[in-house]
Order: structure tokens, then sequence, then C-alpha cells
């Protein structure tokens, strides 16, 4: 019985420690241009050597998918147990702004999102989980609110996230793009459309 209770300790202390290297990459990337903070950065933000953060994670894609998680945590747009009201896809628009804030972590969650579709990735069941959801929600909004058929509205859900990623990408290369404008605009033509 002790010896079980010895093991609890220190697991509750490595998933302390893994929260609070989340959590300081989420800073680091919230601090940093598009070219995103480094691993040594994030270390020393937790008081940790390169090779002593890197313990907590199998390796550095299981990190960087593991920040992604965290961030959509912090950030939840959807979630399962939510649909969405024909006024909250205006909260879109307000979601890509917010991403301009941190432009490492959109170039990582973009460099994640292609990295992963080779299933042997660690992010891969996480990502296409993701966007299933992601599409799910905004597939069920757009039938109750607006009454869409659901072929319709799967295929519109799929092309606001198709357009929101593609936006991203594009603000990479030129950060005068207002993608923030371009998505609602694209929103106002989805909820005007049947």
């Amino acid at each position: 019985m002790v010896h079980q209770a010895g093991k609890r300790g220190p697991y509750r202390k490595s998933r302390e420690r893994r929260q609070a290297i989340l959590q300081a990459a989420l800073e680091a990337y919230a601090e940093s241009d598009a070219g995103g903070p480094t691993l040594r950065a994030i270390a020393d933000k937790v008081g940790l050597s390169e090779t002593a953060l890197l313990y907590y994670f199998r390796n550095r894609e299981e990190l960087f998918v593991a920040i992604i998680e965290a961030r959509d945590q912090a950030d939840r747009f959807l979630s399962q147990e939510q649909t969405l009201e024909a006024a909250d896809f205006k909260r879109l628009g307000a979601l890509i702004a917010r991403n301009a804030e941190t432009p490492g972590l959109v170039k990582l969650f973009l460099e994640q999102a292609i990295a992963a579709v080779n299933p042997g990735h660690p992010g891969h069941d996480f990502m296409r989980d993701r966007y299933a959801e992601f599409c799910r929600g905004l597939a069920d909004g757009l039938r109750q609110a607006k009454g869409l058929t659901a072929e319709r509205a799967d295929w519109l859900g799929r092309l606001l996230i198709a357009a929101a990623d593609g936006l991203q990408i594009q603000w990479l290369y030129d950060p005068s793009l207002d993608m923030r404008r371009d998505l609602e605009r694209l929103v106002d033509l989805a909820l005007e459309s049947r």
C-alpha cells in the first residue's frame, strides 16, 4: 500500500511539471514572433535544460502537439456539449484575430496539421479528431441556426475551417492581410445562403 502511494506522488509531480511546461510554452509563443520560441527559451522559463524538458514528452512532436492541445483548452471555441447559434459564427472572426496575436503558434499549428497527416505522427489522432469536432460543431450550428440540409451544413462547416487555415497561411506570408475581416465576410455569405 505504501509503495503504491509512493508511485502516485512522482506521477502527480510529473503531471504538474508537464502542465507547467505547457503553460510556459504558451507564454513563450505569445511573446515570440512568427518563428516561434526555441526549446531553450521554453526550458529556461521552467528552469530546465532542453533534455530535461523533453523528458516529459516522448519527442519534440509530442511536445508540439501538446502545446496545440493546451492552446485549444485555454481558448475553447467549440465544445462537444454546445451547438452554435447564428450570432456565434461571428466568433470565428474573433478567434482568428486572437490567433494573429501569436504568430508563432499559428505557424506551429499549421506545421503540425500538415505533419500529422502521417498516421505515425504523435498528433495524427488528435488533429484528425480536432478537425472532425470543429467541422461537426459548425455543421450542427448551421443546421440549427439556418435550417440548412445536413449535406450543405457539412460542406459549409468544412469550407469555413479550410478558409480559416488558408487565411492563416496567407497571413504568415503577408501580415497586413486582415484575416478577421475576410473570414467574417465569408461567414456573412455563408449565413445568407441557403
